[in-house]
């Protein structure tokens, strides 16, 4: 029997969000500063009785300071996510002057989203605002679905979201974002050696490598992000509050996880490669579909510019050992 959810952002309902931070200065200014954008905010200093009260209030949203040395939130985030089942949108907190800090959320933080606490905390609320809506966006578009009254939302060989619903969200984040400020990314990918598949492979190889591609895109990117399938053999990567400056790391992320895949073919480990490109709004402006033409063009001409449009063997590398090591997937025929 399916869960019905409620949905933040109606008119005249106040979001609640769950706030769990062990030091108590900082948690009252951040409830302060959530209850002065219109949150109905739960604070609580123990990480360990998040899950409980998680339970029975079932918030809308979930922000967690994550303090070092012993960085509980992470623990908490993932035992919070077992229990809404991926559907609460759930932020770090995290001090922008403090480096470890930042990278430790980044590396090991569950791919939840991270936001500086800043003195304004209009950072933390145009988050929580832009993953609410779009949760409710894929809560009301999968109701839809359900009923038979909507398009179909996902690929049917991926399981990603297709072009049509990633139009409309990147739609609903520039309507968002022009009203109340903010950025966002389009990140175009594909990987180079699909047509030399096909080719000596034939389709099913090639699907299979498709369908390697989504699964390592969804490991990569963060909670709020969305991965789609835009073409046959091209992908595309919604990261709301995602600035031009930020790019170059997220970029360099989604390539060292695939530096790490390996990909298998009748027993022979391949490295795989993935061609990018990106735009960033608003350093660049139009409709939903010029931007992702924009980021294709950019992902092409990085395509064109490539020594290299193969899949390369790894030498020395025994199939049993190739598998899931360094998050790999295996997919053999």
């Amino acid at each position: 029997m399916a869960l019905k959810r409620k949905h933040g952002g109606r008119a005249g309902v106040h979001p609640t969000v769950l706030l769990v931070d062990p030091r108590a200065e900082e948690l009252e200014r951040t409830r302060t500063l959530l209850t002065q954008e219109g949150f109905r905010v739960v604070p609580l200093t123990r990480f360990d009785a998040a899950a409980p009260l998680f339970e029975v209030i079932r918030p809308d949203a979930v922000v967690l300071a994550a303090h070092p040395p012993d960085f509980a939130a992470v623990a908490t985030v993932r035992r919070l996510r077992q229990i809404g089942r991926g559907t609460v949108p759930m932020l770090y907190l995290v001090d922008p002057q403090d480096p470890a800090a930042w990278n430790f959320c980044l590396e090991k933080g569950q791919c939840v989203d991270l936001v500086p606490r800043t003195s304004s905390g209009a950072e933390l609320a145009l988050k929580l605002h832009a993953q609410l809506r779009l949760r409710d966006a894929v809560l009301r578009a999968a109701e839809g679905a359900d009923m038979g009254t909507a398009l179909v939302l996902h690929d049917p060989l991926t399981g990603l979201y297709n072009k049509s619903f990633l139009l409309a969200l990147i739609g609903m984040e520039m309507r968002r974002a022009e009203r109340y400020g903010g950025v966002f990314s389009l990140v175009a990918c594909a990987p180079p050696g699909l047509r030399m598949v096909r080719k000596q492979h034939g389709k099913a190889m090639a699907e299979r490598l498709l369908v390697y591609t989504a699964v390592v895109l969804g490991q990569t990117v963060r909670e709020s992000d969305v991965v789609a399938r835009v073409s046959d053999d091209e992908f595309a990567m919604f990261l709301p509050g995602t600035s031009a400056e930020a790019l170059p790391a997220v970029l360099s992320r989604v390539t060292a996880r695939f530096e790490l895949a390996r990909f298998q073919v009748e027993g022979k480990a391949l490295r795989t490669s993935l061609s990018l490109g990106a735009v960033s709004f608003p350093d660049v402006l139009g409709v939903p579909t010029q931007l992702l033409s924009g980021a294709i063009l950019e992902m092409r001409r990085a395509q064109g510019a490539s020594a290299s449009n193969k899949l390369e063997p790894v030498s020395g590398v025994r199939r049993e050992e190739s598998g899931l090591e360094h998050g790999a997937v295996t997919l053999s025929s």
